[in-house]
């Protein structure tokens, strides 16, 4: 399988815009143009979602309210039992000590002071019995009162928590609706080369595939024929192989495109990409004889080819030192061309260009 090394330019654009505007949700181009198709639906959805996790946190809080309200009236029914039970049994003691016969003076008057006693006692228990009901459930009970009352605090309003969840989701998805849109340049072309580098893979561990191969100038290449100075460049995809190199640049254009005046030539933009590169590699400066085995005829220069892969139409005409293809006929132009370079020296221009990409031209 091809080597292939580096990233396709349009993939890597498409994460730093999603990164930059704040988004995370999307991982592949698939799942971008699943939302796009599904977006309807999911603020349905998302209105579901909502009402549902609305209602869900109202039965959690009515829940816990109820657990601790039953805690706090078991706490007070015990307390209410217990001082009720002491009364009862002063009650039951004074009934007893009035009914009970006497012998003699001294023993009615021991029983009259006793009665008298534990009607005072029941009389204080009863007049204070609910400061002391209190008194007994103060401690835990105002702990589980305060529980009780932060969770009423918290028990929303259900048709205004969910008005402003939705509102806010759909701000949300409406945000990402619109970056998504403003991405279907990108996507298209990151489906082209991504189905041109699917396609490269199939040749053997021989060729060297990179992927977005970028470079910028200190000092532009000047092309004297164009009267242009070339300050960058950026190529889709730069095919390294014992044939040559091949620049390609990967159009996922429709028909309509194709015949549009304003849209930019890949033709002019490939040729100035070719010319900044064969200037690069083939100047005396290259250090060509770092990646080239000496011929005893003299010095030799690299081949390069320019290739335009059209993935959905491509246009009947012909071009001056560009050569357009489908992508089903990709592979097969490619191994067309016999082998003029070693193994070795495929390496060594890989490892050049490597450095190219990395460090810029020497």
């Amino acid at each position: 399988m091809t080597i292939v090394l580096g990233q396709i330019e349009s993939l890597v654009r498409i994460r730093e815009t999603l990164d930059e505007k704040g988004i995370t949700r999307f991982n592949s181009i698939g799942e971008i143009k699943t939302f796009i198709n599904n977006y309807n639906n999911e603020i349905e959805e998302a209105l579901f979602k909502i009402q549902n996790d609305v209602d869900l946190e109202i039965d959690d809080l009515l829940a816990e309210q109820h657990t601790l309200q039953k805690e706090y009236d078991t706490i007070q029914s015990n307390a209410t039992t217990k001082w009720e039970a002491r009364i009862s049994k002063l009650n039951t003691r004074c009934n007893s000590l009035a009914t009970k016969p006497t012998k003699n003076a001294y023993i009615e008057t021991a029983i009259w002071y006793q009665l008298q006693f534990f009607k005072l006692i029941k009389f204080l228990l009863e007049k204070n019995f609910n400061r002391l009901v209190s008194w007994q459930t103060h401690k835990k009970g105002s702990i589980l009162k305060t529980k009780i009352n932060e969770i009423k605090a918290k028990m929303p309003n259900r048709q205004a928590t969910i008005s402003n969840r939705y509102t806010k989701k759909l701000n949300e998805l409406e945000h990402m609706k619109e970056v998504a849109y403003s991405l279907n340049d990108l996507i298209a072309g990151a489906i082209g080369e991504s189905l041109v580098e699917k396609e490269l893979k199939k040749l053997p561990d021989t060729y060297v595939l990179f992927n977005d191969f970028s470079v910028k100038f200190n000092e532009p290449i000047y092309n004297k024929r164009e009267n242009d100075r070339i300050y960058s460049i950026q190529i889709d995809h730069l095919l390294v192989s014992r044939a040559g190199i091949f620049i390609i640049e990967t159009k996922n254009w429709s028909k309509a495109s194709i015949e549009r005046y304003d849209m930019r030539s890949p033709v002019s933009q490939i040729k100035r990409a070719s010319f900044a590169l064969f200037v690069i590699l083939n100047s005396n400066n290259s250090a060509k004889s770092r990646f080239l085995n000496k011929h005893h005829w003299g010095d030799r220069k690299l081949k390069i080819r320019n290739l335009i892969v059209m993935i959905n139409h491509k246009p009947k005409e012909e071009f001056k030192f560009v050569t357009v293809k489908a992508l089903n006929e990709l592979n097969d132009f490619i191994n067309y061309f016999e082998p003029i370079y070693t193994d070795s020296e495929v390496t060594n221009i890989a490892h050049r260009l490597n450095n190219i990409k990395n460090h810029g031209p020497e």
